[in-house]
C-alpha cells in the first residue's frame, strides 16, 4: 500500500475503535499522518454515541491530523467528505448528506466521524466496501464498485492529504464549495432533529463552520450546528 509522504500506516486484525486507537497513539506522540486500518472494529462508533456495528471486508480507518492553532476541527468533517467522494467517484455516484455521511442512491454507504483531544484529531471513516451492516445502508458492492479496503484505505489517503493541504493553504471556502456541490438537499425543505427539538426549513447554504442554515417560510434564518436531517415526505414544514 502506497501513502503519501509523511503518512505511516498501522495495519491492526481487530481494534476496539481505530478513532480510540488513533487518538491513544496520539496521546503517546504519534504524528500527524498517522494512519490506522483495522480489518474488524469491536466497538466502533457514529456520531451521536451510535454504534458502528462491524462487518467483515468493509474499511475501518482514521487518520490522525495534528492542524494548526486556528483551524476548526468541525471543518475537517467535510475535508473529509470531500476527500472520501473523491476517492470513491470511481465506484458510484455520490451525494453528500449533512453533516457527514456519504449517500449512494439516496442510501447511506459511507460515515465520518471527528474526535479530538487537544491538538489532536481523529478523522475515522468507516465505509461499506463489501457488506452492509444495517440494512439500511448499500455497499460499494451492490451499486458496481469491487474495491478492497487497503485499495480504497490507500486511495482515501492520497485525496484526504490534498484536500487537507488545500484546507491549510486556501481555508473551508474550496471544501465548502466542492461539498455543496454535491450536497443533499440544498435548496429543498428539510427537517433537522437536533437536541432543541425539530426544526424544518429550506437548506439555504452553510456557515464558515460547517453548520447548516435553514430558512422558513418567513424568511427566518436558523442555524444548526449539529443534528439529524430527513428529507422528502420525512421533512415537514
Amino acid at each position: 500500500m502506497r501513502l503519501p509522504d509523511g503518512y505511516r500506516l498501522v495495519n491492526l486484525p481487530r481494534v476496539d475503535s481505530t478513532n480510540a486507537e488513533a487518538l491513544r497513539r496520539a496521546a503517546e506522540g504519534a504524528p500527524h499522518g498517522t494512519v490506522v486500518l483495522a480489518a474488524e472494529q469491536t466497538a466502533g462508533r457514529g456520531r451521536r454515541g451510535r454504534s458502528w456495528l462491524p462487518a467483515p471486508g468493509n474499511l475501518y480507518m482514521t487518520v490522525l491530523v495534528r492542524p494548526p492553532a486556528g483551524h476548526a476541527a468541525a471543518q475537517l468533517s467535510f475535508v473529509a467528505a470531500v476527500a472520501l467522494g473523491e476517492a470513491m467517484d470511481r465506484e458510484t455516484d455520490f451525494r453528500f448528506k449533512w453533516p457527514n455521511d456519504l449517500l449512494a442512491g439516496g442510501r447511506k454507504i459511507a460515515g465520518i466521524l471527528i474526535e479530538a483531544d487537544g491538538e489532536a484529531a481523529a478523522v475515522g471513516i468507516g465505509v461499506n466496501a463489501a457488506r452492509t451492516p444495517d440494512g439500511v445502508s448499500d455497499t460499494a458492492a451492490d451499486l458496481g464498485g469491487r474495491i478492497d479496503a487497503a485499495t480504497l484505505c490507500a486511495r482515501i489517503c492520497s485525496t484526504f492529504d490534498r484536500w487537507y493541504r488545500r484546507w491549510l493553504d486556501e481555508g473551508f471556502g474550496p471544501v465548502r464549495d466542492a461539498w455543496l456541490s454535491r450536497a443533499t438537499g440544498l435548496g429543498e425543505v428539510v427537517s433537522v432533529r437536533s437536541a432543541r427539538g425539530t426544526v424544518s426549513g429550506r437548506f439555504d447554504r452553510l456557515t464558515a463552520n460547517g453548520a447548516m442554515v435553514l430558512v422558513d417560510a418567513s424568511g427566518i434564518e436558523t442555524e444548526i450546528a449539529a443534528g439529524e436531517v430527513f428529507f422528502g415526505r420525512r421533512a415537514c414544514c
